[in-house]
């Protein structure tokens, strides 16, 4: 039986949530994981870097150690090494585009993250986009779950929302001051995102 692909915008029918092409793109994604871990791995431990003669010992170590490891990209890598090998495996998720969008959004972390600071490019400015893109911009909460539910076919509840901020799960980016001078705190979707995807997986594995 033929089905309209989940992926938000594309119009193409498969036996599955994802079409042929979207399988593809995502396979191309998937394809970057492994020498990706491996680079983050440096990253990690920044075994390229030592700190300035100078630093003294505010900045964390003696001058000419090691710097501590970054864990942002340990966690990236932690991320990466959960994701399969070929496309086709979640072909018949019903969660398969939201799956798909977030991969990319790891590994066009992970690609930031190995990078290091250089100079920005044309390709990097595109790079950084896409990230955004994937991301999407700090929102309020009722806005940060329409956002996921929109991309990803997702439906997060208020209560479980509330639950996670409570429990630790969901950090927010800041507290952003309305028009009545009340703090709002505002969320990143694919944060939500994230975590409606780890508690899916808790609950399967009950």
């Amino acid at each position: 039986m033929s089905h309209e692909c989940t992926t938000e915008g594309c119009l193409n029918h498969g036996d599955g949530y994802l079409c042929e092409q979207c399988l593809s793109d995502l396979q191309a994604w998937i394809d970057q994981i492994p020498r990706l871990i491996e680079t983050l791995g440096v990253t990690i431990g920044k075994l390229d870097q030592v700190r300035p003669a100078n630093a003294g010992w505010n900045s964390g170590g003696k001058p000419g150690s090691a710097a501590p490891i970054n864990l942002d990209a340990l966690q990236l890598q932690e991320n990466l090494k959960t994701v399969a090998s070929k496309a086709e495996h979640y072909k018949h998720d019903p969660m398969a585009a939201g799956i798909a969008w977030m991969i990319q959004d790891w590994v066009t972390s992970a690609e930031l993250a190995v990078s290091g600071p250089e100079e920005p490019t044309i390709d990097q400015f595109a790079l950084n986009a896409r990230v955004k893109e994937a991301r999407g911009e700090p929102m309020p909460p009722r806005q940060a779950i329409d956002y996921v539910r929109k991309k990803t076919k997702i439906t997060v509840k208020m209560d479980d929302f509330k639950n996670w901020v409570k429990l630790g799960h969901l950090p927010y980016v800041f507290d952003r001051v309305t028009i009545d001078d009340k703090p709002s705190r505002i969320y990143f979707p694919g944060d939500v995102f994230r975590v409606a995807q780890r508690m899916r997986e808790r609950r399967i594995k009950v």
